[in-house]
C-alpha cells in the first residue's frame, strides 16, 4: 500500500497525484479514447514513410515511431514530439504522420514509457506506467532521439520539438538542457522551474487551452521570466478549450477550432524558424 495514499475517502495513487503536480489535471490521463475522427493521414498514405525503431539509450533501448516524407524533399529538418499522460498513442503516430506530410519534416515520436515496458495499450496503466518515469529519464531519452536524428543522411541539421501535456512540461523543464534546438512548442505544458529560463535557447511558441487551472496559474510568471531573459517567444490562449483540446481522440476535451487554429500557428512557427 505505499504507492497509494487516501484522499478524500478515495484511494489514489501516487503517481496520479504527480501526474497532477506535473500539469495533468485530474482524470485527464484516465479519459477513455474515443476516436470522434479518422486520422488526419492515414498510416498507409503513400504520402508517407513510417517505420517503428528501437534506438539504443543505455537503458533497454527507446522504442520510437518515425515518418518522412516518401517524396524527396531534399535535406530535413528534425522534430521529436513528445507525448502526453497517455504515452505513445495512435494520435501521436498521426501528429508525426501529419508533420511529415505538411512539411520538410523528419519526425521521432519516442516512447518515454519505454524503460518501463513501453506505453500499455489501455489508458489507465498507461497513464501509470508514463507516471513512472522522471524528468532525467525524459532528458536522457530526449538525448538519444536527437543523436538518432543527427545521424540520419537526410537531417540538415536543424532541430524543434513539439511537447503535449506532461510531454509539454517535460519539454519546458529539460530545454535549457538541449542547445541542439531551434526551436519549441509547447501545448499546454506547466512552466518550468523560473530560474532556468534565463538558460533556453530556443525560440518558443506556447499554445494554452483557456479552461485549464493547473497549467495557467503559472502563465504570467513564466512569460515574465522568458521577456526578462530576452528568449523569443509567441503565447496564445484558446479561450474555452480545455487541456487536451488539440487531441480528436478524446471527445470530452477536444476542440475542432482552437485544435485547427493552434495547428495552424504551430506550422507557422515551425516553417519560420527551421527554414
Amino acid at each position: 500500500m505505499r504507492n497509494k495514499v487516501l484522499r478524500e475517502g478515495v484511494l489514489v495513487s501516487r503517481r496520479t497525484i504527480l501526474l497532477a503536480l506535473c500539469g495533468v489535471p485530474a482524470g485527464i490521463g484516465l479519459l477513455p479514447r474515443l476516436a470522434v475522427a479518422a486520422p488526419a493521414v492515414a498510416a498507409d498514405d503513400p504520402r508517407v514513410h513510417v517505420q517503428l525503431l528501437t534506438i539504443d539509450n543505455g537503458a533497454g533501448g527507446l522504442q520510437s515511431y518515425a515518418a518522412v516524407p516518401a517524396t524527396d524533399r531534399g535535406q530535413l529538418t528534425s522534430i521529436i514530439v513528445a507525448h502526453d499522460a497517455l504515452g505513445l498513442t495512435p494520435h501521436f503516430e498521426d501528429v508525426a504522420r501529419r508533420l511529415a506530410t505538411a512539411g520538410s519534416f523528419a519526425v521521432l515520436v519516442p516512447d518515454y514509457a519505454s524503460r518501463y515496458g513501453g506505453t500499455p495499450a489501455e489508458p489507465m496503466p498507461a497513464h501509470e506506467v508514463v507516471g513512472m518515469t522522471t524528468w532525467d529519464e525524459w532528458l536522457a531519452d530526449t538525448r538519444s532521439a536527437l543523436g538518432w536524428l543527427a545521424r540520419q543522411p537526410r537531417s540538415n541539421g536543424k532541430v524543434a520539438a513539439i511537447g503535449f501535456g506532461l510531454g509539454g512540461s517535460a519539454l519546458s523543464r529539460i530545454m535549457f538542457q538541449l542547445n541542439e534546438l531551434t526551436s519549441g512548442v509547447i501545448f499546454y505544458g506547466r512552466a518550468p522551474p523560473l530560474e532556468n529560463v534565463s538558460k533556453i535557447a530556443a525560440s518558443l511558441l506556447l499554445n494554452y487551452a483557456g479552461d485549464d487551472r493547473l497549467v495557467n496559474p503559472q502563465r504570467a510568471a513564466f512569460e515574465d521570466a522568458l521577456k526578462k531573459a530576452g528568449v523569443s517567444y509567441q503565447a496564445f490562449v484558446y479561450e474555452g478549450a480545455k487541456h487536451g483540446f488539440e487531441d480528436d481522440t478524446v471527445s470530452s476535451t477536444y476542440s475542432k477550432d482552437a485544435a485547427e487554429l493552434a495547428w495552424e500557428r504551430t506550422m507557422d512557427f515551425l516553417k519560420e524558424t527551421t527554414a
